[in-house]
């Protein structure tokens, strides 16, 4: 439903963009090196701030750099509760190509990407340990949590379709709303310690022995981004 929200949105700031910019920009507004933050970075599962920087060597193609630092976690994404958990930190790299199209008017606010992206995080994971369990397993002395590190990776690739367009007649102040679709592939594993045998999750639904992390994936990249142009 949020890409949906993302495609409805980027359709309509097409349209309203359409109207609201002069007719042949010229070259030196176009072009340039500028710098943005994607402001949903803030709310993914592995949240933090991010940062870009674009090169627009031509008014068609630009290449684009963007790190984030990795330090928000909600245990509500992660269906996990506790003290402990998730407390994820990392990073993630993404860098990118565009096109951008003439489209009507010779604006050159529509863009296609290609980009690269890798993820790497790592967080805790809680599992739980029945001490002095008989070997019928129908008692034990008590349930012992222990936290455990656990490292993600990501590496994917996606094509986008996005806007760029800019707020004052100087062409300084910039906002951005892209999407896209590609693949990924995820691999977790612990970083050193492995749970007990017989050790198992719990989350807000019930419980559960240690499901396959790792594989491929539908990858949806999103942006709405705000930046200023040098």
């Amino acid at each position: 439903m949020k890409q949906l929200y993302a495609i409805l949105i980027l359709c309509l700031l097409i349209t309203i963009s359409s109207k609201g910019q002069k007719i042949g920009t010229p070259d030196s507004l176009l072009t340039g090196v500028r710098i943005s933050t994607n402001l949903l970075t803030l709310r993914e599962p592995d949240g933090g701030i991010s940062l870009a920087l674009e090169n627009r060597y031509t008014k068609e193609w630009s290449v684009l750099i963007e790190g984030t630092w990795i330090f928000i976690d909600e245990k509500g994404d992660y269906d996990l509760r506790g003290k402990y958990t998730p407390k994820a930190k990392g990073f993630r790299i993404r860098p990118e190509i565009r096109y951008y199209m003439p489209g009507r008017g010779h604006k050159y606010k529509l863009f296609f990407a290609q980009e690269i992206s890798y993820k790497r995080v790592s967080y805790l994971e809680e599992w739980i340990h029945k001490v002095g369990e008989t070997s019928n397993g129908g008692y034990f002395n008590y349930e012992k949590i222990t936290p455990y590190d656990k490292v993600k990776t990501i590496i994917g690739t996606s094509g986008k379709m996005g806007l760029q367009f800019y707020f004052d007649p100087p062409h300084k102040f910039i906002m951005e709303l892209y999407v896209g679709l590609g693949i990924k592939h995820r691999k977790v594993k612990f970083k050193d310690e492995i749970p007990q045998y017989g050790s198992y999750l719990e989350d807000n639904n019930g419980y559960f022995l240690d499901a396959p992390e790792s594989g491929w994936n539908i990858n949806i990249p999103m942006g709405l981004k705000v930046g200023y142009r040098f």
